[in-house]
């Protein structure tokens, strides 16, 4: 005789389920925010990740976003791109997408860049060796990051005059208008012809 399982129990497993298989709160299929510098504006996550989603829809490029509270450690950091390189392979962006992280305590930015994206990066042929070694891509890398931060002091601006007094803008803030900056400086960059 087969045995049925009370409905309770079923349900329950589902419940279950489904809340195992559910992004922890901060995580989109693009975007780790898990530590949750970003500020807490309903729907923003949703909105940056709709735009990530539908760039690499429209490019095969994936664009990952990361948040993390320290940089890595000097033993993990001793070798100039290996923890990024490292951390690119985990997430799938080693050859051809692009891996955006932010060390909150060093307020440092870093971008790796995928082995079959570095010529077009970089605006120039050659191989990763060779754009590396020659500069093309760190100088690529700074003058992106350089348009992002004058984009974002821009909006940082607009939104000073919003705020009451001379009160500045929460820390939170200031990081998501640098994030969208930075989103969008990439997009643009890669969506050029």
């Amino acid at each position: 005789m087969k045995r049925l399982l009370p409905i309770w129990l079923i349900l329950g497993g589902l419940t279950v389920a489904s809340a195992l298989a559910a992004p922890p709160p901060g995580r989109t299929p693009h975007i780790d925010d898990t530590v949750h510098l970003l500020p807490p504006i309903p729907g923003d996550l949703d909105r940056l990740e709709a735009k990530l989603a539908d760039f690499e829809s429209r490019s095969g490029i994936r664009l990952l976003l990361e948040f993390r509270e320290r940089s890595p450690s000097p033993e993990e950091d001793n070798v100039p791109g290996a923890y990024m390189r490292a951390l690119s392979a985990r997430e799938g962006t080693r050859k051809n997408g692009v891996l955006v992280v932010y060390f909150a305590g060093e307020n440092d930015w870093r971008i790796w860049i995928g082995d079959e994206l570095t010529a077009r990066f970089a605006g120039k042929p050659g191989t990763v060796k060779q754009l590396t070694t020659s500069g093309a891509i760190h100088d690529a890398k700074e003058a992106l990051l350089m348009a992002a931060h004058e984009r974002s002091l821009a909006g940082l601006a607009e939104l000073q005059k919003a705020l009451p007094g001379d009160e500045p803008p929460p820390q939170d803030l200031k990081l998501r208008l640098q994030t969208e900056a930075l989103i969008d400086a990439l997009i643009m960059k890669f969506s050029a012809k």
